[in-house]
């Protein structure tokens, strides 16, 4: 295997933990009662709806997290106890709710989002224009070619 692509994968690997360590530093102290799977449901819903506010109904969120939707009604019955997700009533089909992250979990993802806003906005700024198009083009492209599931190798056979 080629030297770059291992020094590329422990860079990027480096940041992402830099980026989830501040990310971390940034929630509130009960995020910790939390499990791993429920808060990766908090970050899928939050990802899910950050841009429409729209909320989104629990079979995405099931599809979303490759769970059943039985096991995403549980999941989020027990969020919505805990106050990290809401319940709404959808406008366009009043039997329906849509999901939404709580107000407090929602305020810290936002001012999470601004700060690293402003740490890639700093970043850029240390770039040539060239510089910056040629590297927000890479990581468009390097996204792109992630996102579709006949890129990556098949698992262990």
């Amino acid at each position: 295997m080629d030297d770059r692509v291992i020094e590329l994968r422990r860079n990027m690997r480096r940041t992402e933990m830099r980026i989830k360590e501040f990310c971390a530093r940034q929630v509130p102290t009960e995020i910790f009662h939390y499990t791993l799977s429920q808060m990766r449901a908090i970050d899928t819903l939050y990802a899910l709806t950050r841009d429409s506010g729209n909320g989104i109904h629990l079979k995405e969120l099931a599809e979303s997290l490759a769970i059943t939707p039985a096991a995403a009604s549980e999941m989020v019955d027990t969020l919505v106890r805990k106050g990290a997700i809401i319940r709404k009533s959808d406008p366009a089909d009043r039997r329906a709710v849509r999901l939404h992250v709580g107000n407090t979990l929602q305020e810290r993802f936002e001012s999470c989002e601004k700060q690293l806003n402003t740490l890639t906005g700093n970043f850029l700024d240390t770039l040539t224009e060239n510089e910056k198009q040629l590297f927000i083009d890479v990581v468009a492209k390097f996204a792109e070619f992630t996102s579709d599931p006949e890129n990556f190798p098949e698992a262990v056979k």
